[in-house]
């Protein structure tokens, strides 16, 4: 070995060099780096000019994603990436984020008083819809700026955002995406503002990648109990439960039944937040073996964006074609249509293994509805056993990484018999379903109105030293 070439140094410059010793496939970094490593220009030692205290083998251990950029010449060294956009990202090993918290108070000198909320505005999804909740419990505390961000963050690159006028930074964006964001955006709108996440979780536990990401914010904003729970372990900042907003859905004078004489059960749900969470076949099983192919009994699965998984819809199309009382809408509806299904409908019904929240459930109750649900996860904040039938279910380990969520991490499995014996239930004891729809509805209009969480909102900005 050369006098010159550190063995560990080496190793941790180039992560994947010593994942591959680790498991056998390389017998030593010096190896490597005689039998190819010098021809590909790996580093064996840190680039010159860091500053006293960085780390560079560190930040590139922790970020093995990094070094590729380095070897290629994107950066000239981990230091730079992290000093271009990795501290925006969140990313670990580069010691703590510029000093980005700071209070009401000093903001104020310099930025009016308001929200500056950055959000889904305008698409079709469940951050898009709880987007517009939380803006209308805002705006009767201080004015907002709605500064709308695009679905998919790959596009983000084409997107130019106006500066922040207002003194408070909303960052209505799950971790999954806000490193992106925080990227291309961090430097120009956090720094000089009063920082707070908003993010919901759906599994019973957050991941390690977030406790740098939270470094950025003065405080995490969710919607339920269990989402908190999972998120404050992986939190360095305090984590506020502020429920979603369901109030003012339309209410026409009289609600279409959507199948003339015949009990209608509604399941609505997004295939991009995952088919096996939201567990569809589970209901079909169990309204198959609740009803056989009675016709005075329908079931409708209205659901889209079914091409983040085609081959999971194609299934559930071919059984919903064989089972005539079984009916699929795959599109995207106007909002008012999909209100317009939960009006209409006489049950919903929501068999899934984890939510963060669940707005579906939390509508079809402020319509009155009865709502079959699984007992766990972030509907039951707001779904009791005297206000809904809560399915049994056991806890199980994630089978394999789907979407956001990881294997062997914990969700729940609802009990297919329990949930078709409530199905049952439901048809055959009309004054119960009734007695606990109204229920819930009063639970959902009393306590997710825009009035109860701007009252919210406004606890946690006095807690500030804010007045308002």
């Amino acid at each position: 070995v050369t006098r010159d070439f550190d063995e560990l140094t080496y190793l941790d410059l180039n992560p994947d060099v010593l994942r591959a010793v680790l498991s056998g496939q390389c017998s030593s970094g010096y190896a490597h780096w005689i039998q190819g490593g010098s021809v590909e220009g790996r580093s064996v030692r840190p680039a010159e000019g860091m500053p006293s205290g960085w780390n560079e083998a560190r930040y590139l251990r922790l970020n093995p994603d990094v070094a590729p950029g380095v070897q290629a010449g994107i950066f000239a060294s981990g230091y730079e990436h992290w000093t271009r956009q990795g501290y925006y990202e969140g990313r670990p090993g580069g010691g703590p984020p510029p000093c980005l918290r700071t209070t009401v108070g000093d903001v104020l000198s310099s930025a009016s008083a308001g929200f500056n909320m950055f959000a889904f505005y305008g698409t079709n999804i469940g951050l898009g819809t709880a987007a517009l909740g939380y803006t209308a419990a805002l705006r009767p505390i201080l004015p907002v700026r709605e500064v709308a961000i695009p679905w998919n963050l790959r596009t983000l690159e084409g997107v130019a955002i106006a500066p922040a006028p207002h003194a408070i930074n909303l960052v209505h964006m799950n971790p999954d995406g806000l490193s992106q964001f925080l990227g291309r955006y961090g430097r120009d709108v956090l720094p000089g503002r009063v920082n707070i996440a908003i993010w919901v979780w759906e599994l019973h536990a957050g991941y390690a990648p977030w406790h740098a990401q939270s470094r950025l914010f003065n405080e995490i904003w969710t919607p339920s109990t269990y989402s908190a729970n999972a998120i404050r372990p992986v939190s360095e900042v305090p984590v506020y439960v502020i429920p979603h907003v369901v109030d003012g859905l339309p209410t026409p004078d009289a609600a279409r039944k959507e199948d003339d004489g015949a009990f209608v059960f509604l399941y609505i749900f997004d295939i991009a937040s995952t088919f096996e969470r939201k567990n569809p076949l589970a209901l079909v099983r169990a309204f198959r073996k609740a009803f056989g192919s009675r016709q005075d009994v329908q079931l409708i699965l209205k659901y889209h964006h079914s091409e983040f998984d085609s081959a999971a819809t194609k299934l559930l199309e071919r059984l919903a074609q064989t089972t005539p009382n079984i009916r699929t809408i795959n599109e995207t509806l106007p909002e008012e249509q999909v209100y317009e299904l939960l009006r209409s409908c006489d049950c919903f019904v929501s068999p899934h293994r984890s939510e963060g929240f669940g707005l579906n459930i939390a509508a079809a109750m402020y319509y009155g509805k009865p709502v079959i649900v699984t007992g766990y996860s972030g509907n039951m904040d707001f779904t009791t056993p005297e206000n809904s039938f809560l399915i049994d279910y056991d806890l199980v380990a994630v089978q394999r990484e789907t979407g956001a969520y990881k294997a062997n991490y914990v969700w729940a499995e609802p009990s297919e018999d329990h949930l078709a014996a409530l199905l049952l239930t439901v048809v055959n004891s009309p004054d119960e379903a009734h007695r606990r729809a109204e229920h819930g509805r009063r639970t959902i209009q009393e306590r997710y109105s825009v009035r109860a969480i701007s009252e919210a909102i406004r606890h946690r900005l006095t807690a500030w030293g804010l007045k308002l």
